[in-house]
């Protein structure tokens, strides 16, 4: 029987690593600007098997009501989920429009005031429900919105209000500890340009208070002094 050296082996190997790890790695959002007013990635779609990081525990999930003109109604619920493991933070929201109705779908839903820095990393679940989901995150030149926005675009198709279960989760995975809804959002009708929301408010990473900062220095202050006493008992 012919076999393999080792070295091959352990190629092989090595190549399936990278290969498993590159296949759960997110894409990040294009920001390579040079003039353009905004760059588009394209948003595969994922899942917690893929990425596992993403299972988490709800720390906020709220649900606000939204119009569009005079036909177009329904909700986005915005939510806020702890990683299980690192602790930070990601981002959720999903659309569904009533049943009732009317005047079209919605094909944009754009964030803004979200902060530059915490858009690096955006997709959607598979997993879940929802059917409709945005296939483009379309990130804005900070020159022009320095707080950070963000559109994702629901093309083909929109969000209809036939579709019971709405769109998919989208979110934006981040570094943050803290949160607070100091961000705000607006969606776009699929009649035709124009057709806007007006603008709401949703959840956004958030600088920690001075009281919650001092807080946690103490609490690790005194983890500290205490492992200090075990090693010198």
């Amino acid at each position: 029987m012919h076999r393999l050296p080792i070295s091959a082996i352990a190629n092989a190997i090595g190549v399936l690593l990278m290969t498993v790890a590159s296949a759960a790695q997110a894409v990040p959002l294009n920001n390579a600007f040079v003039a353009e007013a905004t760059l588009d990635t394209g948003l595969g779609g994922t899942t917690s098997a893929a990425r596992p990081e993403l299972a988490a525990t709800v720390e906020a999930d709220d649900v606000d009501s939204f119009s569009i003109g005079a036909g177009i109604t329904g909700t986005v619920q915005s939510r806020v989920a702890r990683e299980t493991v690192a602790g930070t933070l990601d981002f959720y929201w999903r659309i569904k429009l009533d049943p009732t109705s009317t005047g079209g779908g919605v094909s944009a839903f754009r964030l803004i005031d979200f902060g530059y820095a915490s858009l690096t990393d955006a997709d959607w679940r598979i997993d879940g429900l929802g059917s409709a989901a945005p296939y483009i995150g379309r990130l804005f030149n900070p020159a022009t919105a320095p707080d950070g926005a963000i559109n994702f675009l629901f093309t083909d198709p929109a969000v209809q209000p036939g579709d019971s279960d709405g769109s998919r989760f989208f979110f934006l995975h981040t570094d943050a500890t803290f949160f607070a809804k100091t961000a705000r959002f607006d969606l776009l009708g699929s009649a035709g340009p124009g057709t806007f929301s007006t603008l709401y408010s949703t959840y956004a990473p958030a600088v920690p208070e001075p009281s919650s900062a001092l807080l946690l220095g103490l609490g690790l202050a005194g983890t500290g002094l205490a492992g200090k006493r075990r090693r010198r008992s």
